[in-house]
């Protein structure tokens, strides 16, 4: 055939396919033959773009791929037809919508098409396709698990949206299974191969067949259990990458993809399979140019490898090799605004440790986690930050560790703070911004944040503006180190202010790795104490602790819920009150305490930053040999983080009187059972110490009190109005709930309900309440209702009830860890306040006094508890643990 006969060929199938009855694939790649100055080609072009959206179907990857160049074709002699201007924007969205160096420019992009066509219902669900893979690729490229967590719902609500014909095609289910797999972090290989399995032939199908030869093996690779990919396996996934017509960067990604199957995330030790996996990396990076925003993930890969070649045959060239990459890494990314920085930099530590001539390598370690900080400032709302925060404490202690393995215990202060309560920082930042903005010489860029926040909504705030501020603040120093935890000096500033001797980490230990308490003294330098008990394997029994007690505060939640035998806690409380002397306060108390100077009058004072589960034990019930507990040698608060701490101590005292806000076994629904302890406990405490407090809720005989019910309305407005006469004490006696884990995790008082009110306020809600009116001086919360101590994102991130109300500017706040009882509740609330009033204590006393007369057999019943108090005393056992080691004092 001569080439004009070829060329007459190609006119005819391009034009069968234009006519619905070719190969449009086919045609495609025939229209790809023609000569730039073919006649007609403009029109070919065009006719090809409207048949591959006539097809209704997602074009496949051969039309993608070739949509540019049919798209400029089709620009260069634009067909007059009506339709056309409707194509042509469809197009522009499929070209958006696709892989590319910077997806966050075409979600920009796309956004301003969307915007000059708002009424045009064909495209609606394009834009929002779009919209939806081009957020899902910026999260991607951003490392942002945040952006991840909300990919479920946007599914969702594009799926929602769609005629159900469309909405119930299996392409729709694959999307709902791998968006939940991506926002939960979980991947299961047989989830994933039978997702895909179920997948007729066409687009969806050939993508993901293109995008790996074994997603599902891929997937299963971060699982320590997986099996090793067989030879014929690896030998798909280097074929696959080597396939014809691809572009460099996908081809990279395959290299890549083959690379880490090759080394199976690290545990691979056979020699040949660690050297392919190498050469797999090597040809990735090599196709990679040094301005490509992947360069750095694919350094960091080749890194990582080179680094487990050392570790298993004491490479050294390996190992200087891998300092040389990650030392060009960490120059290109430039700072914690990219999303890499805190793994490259704690690569860059680990390699300087072993290299042995890098004594500052854990510094360059311990400035990566700034980008943990800054990762979690960008998010729009606490669903976002909790996820983004979900690793920032293990990531904290590694780093912490090697700060001691360098013998800098000032370091690993910073390190762990800087990944402890950074979802309630984040939260409480935000009305601050402008400022710093005008402070670091961006005017304008604080003008542009004042007008997006004067919708008061955080969430409503752009993405990309909240990324601009953070960016911008990120690389000042004159912004009060925004993502920098308080120095050495002002932590001894706060302690000194607060009267509380030491501030005090507690690191978990790990297998062969003992814990450590990490200590700054309020006066002289830094120590660490290594806790070889300080372990979950030295423990005694503490997962079953963990799941006794998350089974305790479950199960108290309705009146109709079966009552949980607190035996079973009690019994675990005793295991763990043991283990806690033994493993961590007879050190502090016997042998680091005694080196502080004493202070008349007072016991010593620490305040603890349990990491992880630790957070979990009531350390003030930790019991000596002679049954007596540390609350009764030393006195125990506790902190979010030191950044919560410093703030408390920053904040002026309020200025004791017996005004304030009382809330007493609020009505709260019929599901919801009765507190009658608490109303007397709540009526008592106004009656006698807090005579011209507003009462709320259910008076002692269960009538409502004529002050009102104890709606969250009613709290809310108490909350917001500032001065003397609202008065500073607020004391909740109602229920606390919490649901902890998970993307919609939350924590909420529950009050009175009416036909207009849920009665629910959440800490997320307090937060932004309370931060809305800084002039609000609240000097003490006491919430005596369940587990408003306890964190409402896993045990280890520090959002809770408790600190929301610190976060929002409360001076002092007393929580609970557990479900209380009620009758020891009410008698240990009692005597707090009594404590307070009578006997002039500061907060952390007057607790701590309590939990004494509760543990004293002596103990004396104050002529003042009134009889109805005195009553419900006589069946209940005041010195079991469960009855007062569940509350614990922050703040002031």
């Amino acid at each position: 055939m001569s080439d004009q006969d070829a060329v007459v060929a190609r006119y005819a199938a391009i034009a069968a396919a234009v006519a619905g009855h070719g190969d449009l694939d086919a045609a495609v790649r025939d229209f790809e033959q023609l000569p730039d100055g073919a006649p007609g080609r403009a029109r070919l072009a065009a006719g090809l773009i409207e048949a591959i959206f006539k097809t209704g179907t997602v074009p496949g990857p051969v039309p993608t791929r070739a949509m540019p160049g049919l798209l400029a074709a089709a620009d260069s002699d634009p067909p007059a037809t009506p339709g056309w201007p409707r194509t042509r924007v469809a197009a522009e969205v499929l070209l958006l919508a696709q892989p590319d160096e910077d997806p966050a420019g075409n979600l920009e992009r796309l956004e301003r098409l969307a915007a000059e066509h708002p009424d045009d219902a064909v495209l609606q669900p394009l834009f929002t396709s779009a919209r939806t893979a081009l957020r899902f690729a910026v999260g991607v490229r951003r490392a942002d698990a945040g952006a991840m967590v909300h990919l479920p719902e946007e599914i969702a609500e594009f799926l929602a949206g769609l005629p159900p014909h469309l909405a119930n095609q299996p392409e729709a289910a694959v999307l709902t299974r791998m968006a939940g797999m991506l926002a939960d972090r979980r991947y299961d290989p047989a989830v994933i191969q039978h997702t895909i399995d179920a997948l007729p032939d066409g687009p969806v199908r050939a993508a993901f067949d293109e995008a790996s030869p074994g997603l599902a093996t891929f997937a299963g690779l971060i699982d320590d259990d997986s099996p090793r990919p067989s030879d014929e396996e690896m030998a798909a996934f280097v074929a696959h990458s080597e396939r014809p017509g691809l572009a460099p960067a996908d081809r990279a990604l395959l290299h890549s993809q083959a690379g880490l199957t090759a080394l199976r995330a690290g545990r691979e030790t056979d020699p040949a399979r660690l050297e392919l996996g190498l050469d797999q990396l090597r040809k990735a990076l090599a196709l990679i140019g040094p301005d490509d925003p992947m360069r750095v993930v694919h350094l960091g890969t080749l890194a990582t490898a080179l680094m487990h070649r050392h570790e298993l045959s004491g490479d050294g060239r390996a190992l200087r090799e891998a300092a040389g990459i990650v030392d060009e890494a960490r120059a290109l990314a430039g700072g914690p605004h990219h999303p890499q920085w805190q793994i490259i930099s704690e690569m860059a530590g680990q390699i300087g440790r072993h290299l042995g001539d890098r004594p500052a390598a854990h510094l360059v370690a311990l400035d990566g986690l700034r980008g943990r900080v800054w990762q979690v400032l960008v998010q729009p709302d606490l669903v976002a930050a909790t996820a983004a925060v979900r690793d920032a404490g293990d990531e904290a202690i590694e780093v912490a560790r090697q700060c001691l393995a360098a013998t800098d215990p000032a370091a690993a202060i910073t390190a762990l703070d800087a990944g402890r309560g950074l979802a309630l920082f984040a939260a409480t930042v935000t009305g601050s911004l402008a400022d710093r903005l005008a402070e670091a010489g961006e005017i304008a860029l604080a003008d542009r944040w004042r007008v997006a926040a004067s919708t008061g909504d955080p969430a409503a705030l752009p993405t990309e503006l909240r990324r601009d501020v953070m960016t911008a603040l990120s690389r000042t120093s004159a912004t009060g180190g925004l993502l920098d935890p308080p120095g050495y000096a002002e932590i001894q500033q706060a302690l000194t202010d607060l009267e509380a001797d030491a501030l005090v980490y507690l690191v978990p230990g790990e297998r062969v790795r003992p814990g450590h308490a990490v200590i700054a003294p309020v006066v002289g330098p830094p120590s660490f104490l290594t806790l070889l008990g300080l372990t979950a394997e030295m423990a005694p029994r503490i997962d079953e602790y963990l799941t006794v007690l998350s089974r305790h505060v479950v199960d108290r939640e309705l009146d109709d819920a079966e009552e949980q035998d607190d035996d079973e806690l009690t019994e675990r409380l005793a295991d763990i009150g043991r283990w806690a002397w033994d493993a961590v306060m007879r050190p502090l108390i016997e042998t680091y305490l005694p080196r502080l100077p004493a202070t008349a009058g007072r016991p010593y004072r620490i305040v603890l930053i349990p990491m992880g589960d630790l957070s979990r034990v009531p350390w003030q019930a930790a019991r000596r040999g002679d049954g007596r507990y540390a609350v009764e040698l030393i006195a125990v608060s506790q902190a979010a983080s030191a950044r919560m701490l410093v703030r408390s101590a920053s904040l002026a005292p309020v200025p004791r009187s017996g005004t304030g806000l009382i809330v007493g076994d609020p009505e709260a629904g019929a599901r919801v059972r009765a507190l009658p302890a608490a109303r007397l406990e709540a009526y008592a405490i106004r009656q006698f110490f807090y005579p011209g407090a507003r009462y709320l809720g259910r008076r002692p005989d269960g009538t409502p009190s004529r002050s009102g019910g104890g709606t969250s309305a009613e709290v809310r407005s108490w909350l917001t109005t500032p001065g003397p006469v609202s008065g500073g004490m607020l004391h909740l006696a109602c229920h606390g709930f919490v649901r902890t884990g998970g993307p919609r995790a939350t924590a909420y008082l529950q009050l009175a309900t009416d036909e207009r009110d849920t009665g629910q306020l959440t800490a997320e809600e307090l937060i932004a309440l309370l931060t809305a009116v800084p002039e609000r001086a609240l000097g003490l919360v006491v919430l005596a209702a369940c587990q408003t101590g306890l964190s409402l994102s896993g045990f280890d991130e520090a959002y809770s009830l408790g600190t929301a109300f610190l976060a929002g500017g409360a001076r002092t706040v007393l929580s609970s860890q557990w479900n209380v009882p009620d009758s020891a509740t009410s008698a240990l609330m009692f005597m707090v306040h009594r404590n307070l009033r009578v006997a002039g204590r500061p907060p952390w006393a007057a607790l701590r006094d309590a939990q004494l007369w509760m543990l004293d057999p002596k103990r004396q019943i104050p002529d003042d508890m009134p009889a109805v108090l005195r009553d419900r005393l006589a069946g209940a056992d005041l010195a079991a643990v469960a009855s007062w080691a569940a509350f614990v004092h922050g703040g002031r």
